[in-house]
């Protein structure tokens, strides 16, 4: 594995490249991101020194084998890996949305969404989180916790 810096973090994350093929004359190379928990960053955004209310977590990862000409020409798809070394290892395609329901202590129920996407351009990869209840808002202990993504780059030779 290679160690790569995140783009605006000074923190590091591990990616490694896991496959490389070609196909029809298409090349396909894959790479593991890992996220820590820590990497996420709050957006934090306020309007007239007011919380704005639709802040999110992102991570922007350096990819530079995203080229210029895989930007232009190519293709990148990213997908969240869950369970990855288990016998229950999954992996979804980006947008990951999924609505979920939780007994809160006072007996009442809470119902959300999550989302996780990415975009991505000459040189990074950029993961954004959100939560439907905004529940970090009222709450900055509230943090996503640490995960892994497939990144795919699609060239034709």
């Amino acid at each position: 594995m290679k160690k790569i810096y995140l783009f605006l973090l000074p923190l590091l994350a591990l990616m490694s490249c896991g496959n490389s093929y070609t196909y029809n004359g298409f090349s396909v190379e894959t790479y593991d991101v890992h996220i820590d928990a820590s990497d996420w960053q709050y957006t934090d955004y306020t309007a007239d020194g007011l919380p704005y209310a639709n802040n999110y977590f992102y991570c922007t990862v350096n990819m530079p084998e995203i080229t210029s000409s895989v930007f232009h020409n190519g293709e990148v798809q990213a997908y969240i890996v869950y369970d990855k070394r288990t016998s229950k290892a999954a992996k979804h395609i980006l947008p990951y949305v999924r609505h979920y329901e939780e007994l809160l202590s006072n007996g009442q129920w809470n119902y959300y969404t999550e989302t996780v996407d990415c975009m991505y351009g000459i040189g990074w990869v950029e993961f954004n989180y959100r939560a439907s209840d905004f529940a970090y808002e009222d709450n900055v202990n509230i943090n996503p916790t640490a995960m892994d993504f497939t990144i795919v780059v699609t060239t034709k030779d």
